[in-house]
């Protein structure tokens, strides 16, 4: 375990599933739970955003699971605002930030991407020529003022913030392209029906055993 932290996005609205992704059950555990049992064993802390009008039962479970829960600093802003909310309740200098919807994250992935941090100030995984805020480690003191300057001042779209600054703060792209299938199954979030039959294509392929889910939700 490393002096650094992790920070999980869960505050989002689903609205192209029409499910709370991080409860969704695949092979017998929710998805925050499988996030959870790969950051425990990497991060000092974990920090849960949710939003503030956040009714479902993500905040519950992330209690359950030890994570220290926040809610987003700013409403209705997406991902950009999730972390920044992280950033700024983080501890620590080095923080690994997650989506909520990520079932089968790669510790041996995540601990490649430590590793390359220690050259470089903060590491983005760039597949097909898109950076992916999500799946990638922050330094704080690098991106806390950025991402605050461009909430305040409208622009929303954290792709384009990195794509703009990385380079003056040192920071790694890291290209994921023909590598190991599991770092592609790391990269794998929920956000269609499509990736959530993926996810089971998975599973079943892990030979895990699936069992009825008591949430509608489930499988």
């Amino acid at each position: 375990m490393i002096n650094s932290s992790a920070i999980v996005i869960a505050g989002g609205k689903n609205k192209r599933i029409n499910m709370v992704k991080p409860l969704i059950n695949l092979g017998g555990k929710q998805i925050l739970i499988r996030i959870n049992d790969v950051l425990s064993k990497l991060f000092s802390e974990t920090i849960l955003v949710i939003r503030k009008d956040q009714s479902d039962d993500i905040a519950d479970l992330g209690m359950v699971l030890g994570m220290h829960i926040v809610e987003d600093k700013y409403e209705n802003k997406g991902q950009i605002a999730g972390i920044y909310t992280g950033l700024l309740e983080s501890i620590t200098e080095k923080n690994f930030v997650i989506g909520g919807d990520y079932p089968f994250l790669s510790e041996k992935l995540i601990k490649k991407m430590i590793d390359i941090s220690n050259d470089s100030k903060s590491v983005f995984i760039k597949k097909e020529n898109v950076i992916n805020p999500l799946h990638a480690i922050y330094e704080k003191s690098s991106w806390i003022n950025i991402l605050l300057n461009n909430l305040e001042n409208g622009n929303f779209s954290t792709k384009s913030i990195i794509e703009q600054n990385y380079k003056q703060l040192r920071s790694k792209l890291f290209p994921i392209d023909h590598l190991d299938k599991e770092y592609n199954e790391s990269l794998l979030d929920i956000d269609t029906l499509e990736d959530l039959k993926k996810a089971k294509q998975i599973i079943y392929s892990k030979n895990q055993t699936i069992r009825p889910d008591i949430r509608p939700e489930g499988i």
